[in-house]
């Protein structure tokens, strides 16, 4: 594949790991992700419908493609964690950087997502917690 056919508007859907909480368990969340690719680096945009309507800018793509292989960090505008008691979003925060990577086979790239959480709590001691899930995304065709 070479970056012109890599460029452009890919559609997909990400889905959430075991380790969340049972109503975010196996929920799958359908993005948008349009991106330019030069000499196997990777910029872009990500849209999902899950964080549509709680930011006015799309999460930012970095990352790089070799042969089949695809690795990106995903940012979103600001700190956004899906705990037990629902969502929390932190605008004063830095997103978390959610990794990305996967493989391009039949047509499409699918892999693995990874988030990791590092915050002090109450006693000052570092916690840090790990989400996981599974992703994959088509170019979309042009009519």
């Amino acid at each position: 594949m070479n970056d012109q056919h890599l460029s452009g508007k890919w559609i997909g859907a990400y889905t959430y790991g075991d380790e969340y909480d049972e109503t975010v368990r196996g929920k799958t969340v359908d993005f948008e992700l349009n991106i330019s690719v030069e000499n196997g680096s990777i910029i872009g945009e990500c849209r999902d419908s899950e964080a549509a309507g709680h930011f006015e800018k799309p999460a930012t793509i970095e990352g790089t493609v070799l042969d089949n292989s695809i690795s990106f960090i995903k940012r979103y505008p600001y700190y956004w964690q899906h705990e037990k008691g629902g969502q929390r979003f932190l605008p004063k925060l830095p997103s978390q950087e959610i990794s990305y990577s996967g493989r391009f086979e039949n047509d499409r790239f699918e892999g693995e997502w990874e988030i990791v959480t590092t915050l002090v709590d109450a006693q000052g001691e570092m916690i840090s917690y790990k989400g996981f899930g599974s992703w994959f995304m088509v170019k979309e065709k042009l009519s």
